[in-house]
């Protein structure tokens, strides 16, 4: 059965419009009178329109993002949802208070949160972790008129516990793998989602999707499989060039070739790159550091400079940030560590480390990665 929320998106997509033109098997009246109450939406000369207003600005808002991003709106529009965030942001890093348990509804709020890395666990019994702030997070406050401070709660001390995670021996079909290529090509605009990426890589079931999305999804998967071949020889600056060549292929002129042309991060103006004339150099010397890296410790510890430093250098025209993901990774693996997966609900928090942030805090980043190893391994 169709939520009245699914009805606001149909007649979003198709306004002006008759209840007839909407593409639902079941009468929906009902749903479009409570959105006229709700001052949602409006008739006029027999047909219905969107009202806008800064409420419905906020329910298009996380409507456009869900759909996109493949999560279901449905659950972020739940009455419960809005005190759920609230009491998390309030109480963390207990993630069960007192006032959100016994109550059906609250624990499915907390579970799809919980996957979809709106919240990083660090302890199962009783329930820790962190809350991360997210654009979404900030669309349902303000649908539902609430002020709060939606910054990301303290990180914890978790360097022990992920240490001691039991080493993982990866092969190109484990789910994480699939979670990892999906992820990292949803950070550069891809609508294909987990499970479509698994069935694109193991089924060869394509999507209904745009092809550079699928292609981007399986330029990755290429890469992925360069890097479990060579897992455990030395990082050279050729090999940094092929991984950009995979990650590129048919999709950039100059796949695996070094920029001529000073680039700029889109959206941040203080993001500062290399010259294109130090690009080779500064290479030589970041692959002389990564390969110099010979405990799991310390590879953990450095984690936030690999990832920053070889996106300061931004050696080459596109790919830079997927070159990056793929780098680290093969850092992760070859010391036994796990592999990284970013999920939709930690994507602003981890921008807001790397290509979008105003100040370098490799520290800080390090941290983050940390919190994804250990809540990946709970859930």
């Amino acid at each position: 059965m169709p939520s009245k929320y699914d009805v606001f998106a149909q007649i979003i997509e198709k306004a002006p419009c008759k209840a007839k033109d909407l593409l639902f098997n079941t009468p929906v009246y009902a749903h479009i009178n409570a959105l006229e109450s709700k001052g949602w939406v409006k008739e006029i000369q027999g047909k219905y329109i969107p009202v806008k207003n800064k409420e419905t600005k906020a329910g298009f808002d996380i409507i456009k993002y869900c759909l996109k991003n493949g999560l279901d709106y449905n659950i972020f529009f739940s009455r419960n949802v809005s005190d759920v965030l609230n009491s998390l942001f309030r109480h963390a890093p207990n993630l069960r208070p007192s006032m959100l348990k016994n109550n059906i509804e609250n624990t499915k709020i907390l579970h799809y949160l919980e996957e979809n890395q709106f919240v990083l666990i660090t302890k199962l019994r009783p329930r820790r972790g962190v809350i991360l702030k997210h654009q979404l997070i900030d669309s349902i406050f303000k649908l539902n008129n609430i002020k709060l401070n939606t910054e990301t709660s303290h990180y914890l001390e978790i360097r022990k516990k992920v240490l001691g995670l039991d080493p993982v021996l990866v092969n190109p079909f484990d789910n994480s793998v699939f979670k990892f290529l999906a992820g990292s090509a949803m950070l550069e605009g891809s609508t294909v989602s987990i499970g479509e990426t698994k069935d694109l890589i193991v089924n060869d079931i394509y999507p209904d999707k745009p092809k550079k999305d699928i292609q981007m999804v399986k330029n990755l998967n290429e890469a992925m499989h360069f890097v479990l071949d060579n897992l455990h020889k030395e990082i050279t600056v050729s090999d940094i060039k092929k991984l950009n060549w995979f990650i590129l292929f048919s999709l950039h002129r100059n796949a695996g070739k070094f920029k001529k042309a000073h680039n700029k991060i889109q959206g941040n103006p203080d993001f500062k790159t290399a010259a294109p004339r130090r690009v080779h150099n500064l290479l030589e010397e970041f692959c002389q550091k990564l390969n110099q890296i010979t405990t799991k410790e310390s590879c953990l510890d450095t984690s936030g400079y690999i990832h920053n430093q070889l996106q300061f250098i931004h050696p080459f025209s596109d790919g830079n940030s997927r070159t990056v993901r793929m780098v680290l990774n093969w850092m992760f693996l070859k010391h036994n560590l796990p592999l990284l997966v970013i999920k939709i609900g930690s994507f602003d928090e981890y921008m807001s480390l790397t290509k979008l942030a105003k100040k370098r805090n490799d520290k800080k980043l390090s941290r983050l990665f940390q919190h994804m190893f250990l809540h990946e391994s709970l859930i």
